[in-house]
């Protein structure tokens, strides 16, 4: 029989520990919910590359993305037949493109899907100015 040293022991307990799954508050939306929560709200948060932005969101499929120094780009959202946002940008943003899995924790909002996740804040109102870092 092998016998694990203190010094092995712990650090496999922490490795255990980190792969468990968090217990969050976190709701997740979908369909109407998302509309719903979205009506006359921003998402404001920072991109991979550091730089603030916001996200609004029109029930009829219309997505706006702005940021310091750029002009607003508008593009495209809808929910998949898994419940899932959707959005599709004309042309290169720094914002989340793809469909997403959306979560409420308080007013944070929540994306993910296979490949990428993130993160924002609910503003309460629909935004112009951008957040600061």
């Amino acid at each position: 029989m092998m016998k694990l040293s203190m010094a092995r022991l712990i650090p496999l307990t922490i490795l255990v520990t980190l792969s468990l799954p968090a217990t969050s508050s976190t709701a997740n939306v979908r369909g109407d919910e998302f509309i719903t929560s979205m009506d006359g709200n921003s998402i404001s948060g920072i991109g991979p590359n550091g730089i603030a932005f916001n996200l609004y969101f029109l029930a009829g499929g219309d997505v706006t993305y702005s940021r310091l120094g750029r002009a607003n780009v508008r593009g495209t959202w809808w929910m998949n037949h898994d419940g899932d946002v959707c959005i599709k940008w004309p042309q290169r943003v720094e914002a989340l493109e793809g469909c997403f899995q959306m979560s409420f924790d308080g007013d944070i909002i929540i994306w993910r899907n296979r490949s990428a996740s993130g993160h924002g804040k609910l503003r309460g109102s629909v935004v112009d100015s951008v957040p600061q870092p």
